[in-house]
């Protein structure tokens, strides 16, 4: 069987890690089965040398247009010259011809902005770096925006989240290719904390939540996460910062915008999603190690839309 043909696309002003994520992901599968992958990273155009972001330069030995035959996957990198819409009507064209003869097309972080102007993307679900979600549907109508996710399939097209989000996206392709073992060796390769599924938020609670002002509240929030386990109810975190439940209540959703009880469950949700991975088979386990008195209490909280219940709003 021939090796799968894997393109990773550098357009200029490429964000960096865009092209190297998934480029390393594709690489260390391919050490771990050989004959598997054959990856190349080439250039949005003629020019083989393209200027990345913060000005770093990535020196390709092929163009896009060095590729007229089939192909198994194209991933393109993102880059705010696909934003502003300025991409080469060259390239747009390429990828449009390029969807008829790939098995799987996709685009990192930004990179649907050319995927988008190619119309590859119109009537299909798709998603991008959060900050440009806004953006998208404002440009894009026909685009159904997905908000929440790290990567997105639909049909043959794959789109992903900002920047480290292309790692989880190549992950699970080559999961797809090669199966569970292969892209957990990558990712313990990479020292990958977590290799996050598609339906995963962007942005964590933690992130996703402005830090408070005041030390108090804001040592809280960077000791909580931590020791979940010691955090059964909200008087255990006022106590923590020797405050009455009643004011600390009152201050960390002035300080946060979200009440303790909803913030601790969702603390708790987030991280009892990582563990089931990491020990699958003991929810008892999972349960206590973040905080969940049962786990029956765990199983209603992972499925799916789970919520903060409405006493913790």
């Amino acid at each position: 069987m021939s090796r799968k043909k894997i393109l990773i696309i550098a357009p200029p002003r490429v964000t960096l890690q865009d092209v190297t994520g998934p480029w390393e992901v594709f690489c260390r599968a391919e050490a771990q089965r050989p004959g598997t992958y054959d990856v190349a990273v080439v250039s949005a155009g003629p020019e083989k040398k393209v200027d990345t972001k913060f000005g770093l330069g990535i020196v390709c030995e092929q163009s896009v247009h060095d590729f007229p035959g089939p192909l198994d996957t194209v991933l393109v990198a993102g880059s705010e010259q696909g934003v502003a819409g300025e991409a080469d009507p060259a390239f747009l064209d390429w990828l449009r011809d390029a969807a008829t003869r790939t098995r799987r097309l996709g685009s990192i972080c930004t990179g649907c902005f050319y995927l988008a102007y190619a119309g590859l993307l119109s009537g299909r679900q798709a998603t991008s770096h959060w900050r440009y979600l806004p953006r998208l549907a404002d440009a894009f109508p026909d685009i159904s925006v997905q908000h929440d996710p790290i990567f997105v399939r639909d049909g043959h097209i794959y789109t992903s989240a900002g920047i480290t989000a292309g790692i989880d996206l190549a992950l699970a392709l080559v999961e797809a290719d090669c199966g569970h073992a292969v892209s957990q060796a990558v990712a313990r390769d990479l020292v990958v904390f977590l290799q996050r599924q598609g339906d995963q938020p962007q942005l964590s609670t933690a992130l996703a939540l402005r830090m408070a002002d005041r030390d108090p509240i804001r040592n809280l929030q960077q000791w909580v996460p931590d020791n979940l386990q010691s955090v059964t109810r909200v008087e255990d975190m006022a106590a923590h910062v020797h405050m009455s439940p009643r004011n600390f209540t009152r201050l960390f959703k002035q300080e946060t915008g979200m009440t303790p009880g909803r913030y601790i469950r969702q603390l708790r949700i987030e991280a009892a999603r990582r563990r089931v991975q990491e020990l699958p088979g003991n929810q008892q386990a999972v349960a206590a190690s973040v905080g969940f008195g049962s786990s029956k209490s765990l199983q209603r909280s992972l499925k799916p839309g789970a919520r903060a219940a409405p006493r913790d709003s």
